[in-house]
């Protein structure tokens, strides 16, 4: 995926109200997956923060928002990846109206950060 694509598709998961099939996909495909993997990440948050880990070992996710009963929650996730304490930190940052859009948009941000050269 190039840069505009990954910036579409972060806009899209900061945007959407629910995590559907075909951003799975596309996060599939940039996390360099298949349909398993796209399957795996609609299972549940949990099983989503298993496949970070599995792509991430050792990087730090942090997550942060208000539970509320109707359907206008915000979740800011903050994912980075931790280094020697000389190094930068890569810090992925996604906003979004649950915690595993916001997971997603935050790895779409890392992605991004890097087809744009940053890291």
């Amino acid at each position: 995926m190039n840069g505009e694509d990954i910036s579409s598709l972060k806009d899209e998961l900061e945007q959407s109200a629910d995590f559907v099939p075909a951003l799975a996909a596309r996060i599939s495909f940039l996390l360099g997956g298949d349909d398993t993997l796209s399957g795996r990440l609609l299972v549940s948050t949990e099983e989503a923060i298993r496949v970070v880990g599995d792509h991430y070992p050792g990087w730090a996710i942090t997550l942060d928002g208000y539970a509320n009963p109707r359907s206008n929650s915000s979740w800011k996730c903050t994912f980075r990846e931790l280094r020697g304490p000389d190094d930068d930190q890569i810090v992925g940052i996604g906003t979004a109206a649950t915690m595993r859009l916001a997971l997603m948009a935050a790895i779409a941000h890392i992605h991004l950060m890097r087809v744009q050269g940053y890291v």
